[in-house]
């Protein structure tokens, strides 16, 4: 089924959220949200992947960012990729060598000593996972036809790297599969449980899903983004974490095909997330991380996301341990 027959009924998003409370994480309760899933794209600006000016099929983009929020005015920080996916999870500007060229883990001045978003989420009593798609596991450099190291920036943190039970931590998103549309199995299998689910996940999906690279059937990158999350965007919402618990959505863009305007599409979305709410004001990648540190009373990595303007106006909070039922946000539905 292509992506445009799968956008015209709005109920592929529906879902209800109930009033169920994960007793295990209840010490850590927030006003936001207890659970976000981080999911990353390729390489588009927002231009090129929202409205009328789209350069393939962004429908199911589209309505996503209608529907929920979406910032209009969001950069990211850099080119190539790492240093955006760098800036995503360490809150600092890597926009300089070697980084700035993509560079391998495993050469020793690529590696990152300073503090990463894993250390507060740690520090904190929280847990996390990354989930990459057509990956060995593990802290592996090794690269495949659908992966690549500089989409997964876990493994450039010496902290991580250097420690078995964090790379354990690193998962392949969509074990036995592989390719366009090869979904993570992992992720989808996680959240459907609170003794399953981390409080932060991330997603890096590989270079077919992630509009990379222009992969058969559709050959346009942006289709192929578009029709991925008109997939993946349906099974998050029907999991057990995103009908009973408080969880955000964020996908964002890590850059722009052009170093002229590197605005980018950004989206939350989930049972936190406001509706129909837009914003012109100026986010950024330091931005993504410094409102998961607002939202959990966590510190500031460095000078950028201390600096940085949180993304919290695109959240709604309602009581604690109250979800769905009287007092709270009603079950969502469209």
């Amino acid at each position: 089924m292509g992506a445009g027959s799968l956008v015209q009924d709005r109920s592929i998003l529906n879902y209800h959220h109930s009033s169920t409370t994960n007793s295990s994480t209840s010490i850590l309760n927030s006003s936001y949200f207890d659970y976000i899933v981080t999911v990353v794209l390729e390489n588009q600006g927002i231009n090129n992947t929202y409205g009328s000016h789209c350069s393939g099929d962004c429908s199911y983009i589209t309505l996503l960012a209608d529907t929920f929020g979406l910032a209009q005015n969001y950069s990211a920080v850099g080119h190539p990729s790492l240093p955006n996916y760098l800036a995503l999870t360490s809150g600092d500007n890597y926009t300089r060598p070697p980084f700035d060229r993509d560079c391998f883990p495993q050469s020793t001045d690529c590696f990152v000593t300073a503090l990463n978003i894993v250390d507060s989420i740690d520090s904190s009593g929280r847990t996390w996972k990354a989930y990459i798609e057509d990956y060995a596991g593990g802290c592996s450099h090794t690269g495949t036809a659908f992966y690549a190291n500089q989409h997964n920036p876990f493994v450039y943190y010496t902290d991580i790297n250097n420690n078995v039970t964090r790379c354990n931590r690193i998962v392949d998103a969509n074990p036995g599969a592989s390719g366009y549309l090869a979904l993570p199995s992992q992720l989808f299998s996680d959240l459907n449980s609170t003794s399953s689910a981390s409080n932060y996940m991330w997603l890096s999906p590989n270079l077919c899903n992630d509009g990379h690279d222009v992969c058969a059937p559709l050959n346009n990158t942006v289709s192929q983004q578009n029709q991925y999350l008109s997939q993946l965007v349906p099974r998050i919402f029907n999991s057990t974490i995103f009908r009973t618990q408080r969880a955000a959505l964020f996908i964002v863009w890590d850059e722009s095909a052009t170093t002229k305007n590197d605005i980018v599409t950004a989206i939350w979305a989930g049972p936190v997330a406001r509706t129909g709410f837009t914003t012109k004001l100026p986010y950024n990648h330091y931005s993504a991380v410094k409102t998961i540190e607002t939202a959990w009373s966590l510190p500031p990595l460095a000078a950028y996301d201390s600096a940085a303007l949180p993304m919290i106006p695109f959240l709604t909070t309602f009581p604690v341990n109250n979800v769905g039922g009287a007092g709270g946000r009603p079950p969502f539905q469209m």
